[in-house]
């Protein structure tokens, strides 16, 4: 996928139009607050940008992505900052956390039922006992309704050195057992025009609480966005808040 790595440098820019970054650190720092979370390891750094927020609001903080250029561009910037490449679903800490976080989608590249299962046996492993997680993951209820959005351009970037107009479309590719969507991209950088696939996968929240449930975890809050609403069926996306079960 070309956003993580030929667009890598580019990649938290790109992406920041569509985020509210202050709201959503915030919610998680009050969350870690109220838990006594004091380290986080965060599933799918990125490039590394919430993991030096974090850590400069004394949590200890780590960053893995499964994209070697993402953690390149990560170490160069934030050279402060531990990271590490590593796929959710086969990552193993060496040591336990307080807190694990997996934002903006980076858990919707899990497609098969045993890639989401070996991800959550993880989560669940690096953890600490009481330990707390957040998963942002798709909800799979608009997707299946809408089922195809035509490309169409959404947000362009200038740098000193680029301008980026980032255009996307997507159709559904698969509504039976599971949903998944063929998100595409055409990125208009300069003269060039980068053309970027991403199969992701999004979930139904009945659906992904049968699978939490065959874990020691138990879901305490699922919210629709940050500003902590809570989770409604037409909601874009879901905010769940988990804990690792302690026996």
């Amino acid at each position: 996928m070309k956003l993580y790595s030929e667009l890598a440098e580019y990649y938290f820019d790109i992406e920041k139009n569509a985020r509210k970054f202050e709201l959503e650190t915030q919610f998680i720092d009050r969350l870690f607050r109220k838990h006594r979370v004091r380290n986080i390891l965060d599933m799918g750094c990125g490039t590394g940008e919430h993991v030096t927020h974090f850590q400069g609001l004394g949590y200890k903080s780590k960053g893995v992505d499964s994209s070697s250029r993402m953690i390149e561009v990560a170490q160069k910037r934030y050279s402060h900052c531990k990271f590490e490449v590593g796929a959710m679903q086969n990552y193993k800490s060496k040591e336990k956390w307080d807190a694990i976080i997996s934002l903006f989608g980076s858990f919707n590249y899990l497609l098969s039922n045993e890639e989401v299962e070996a991800a959550l046996k993880n989560l669940e492993q690096n953890l600490k006992p009481a330990g707390i997680a957040v998963l942002e993951v798709w909800n799979a209820e608009p997707l299946r309704r809408i089922k195809r959005k035509a490309i169409g351009p959404v947000s362009q970037l200038k740098t000193k050195v680029a301008t980026i107009q980032r255009n996307r479309g997507f159709r559904l590719v698969r509504a039976d057992q599971s949903t998944v969507v063929e998100v595409n991209y055409i990125y208009n950088m300069n003269s060039r025009e980068i053309k970027d696939k991403h199969l992701m996968r999004a979930y139904f929240l009945a659906e992904f609480q049968r699978m939490i449930a065959k874990h020691r975890m138990e879901i305490l809050h699922v919210y629709s966005n940050y500003s902590e609403i809570k989770f409604k069926s037409n909601a874009g996306r879901m905010i769940v808040v988990l804990k690792k079960k302690s026996s």
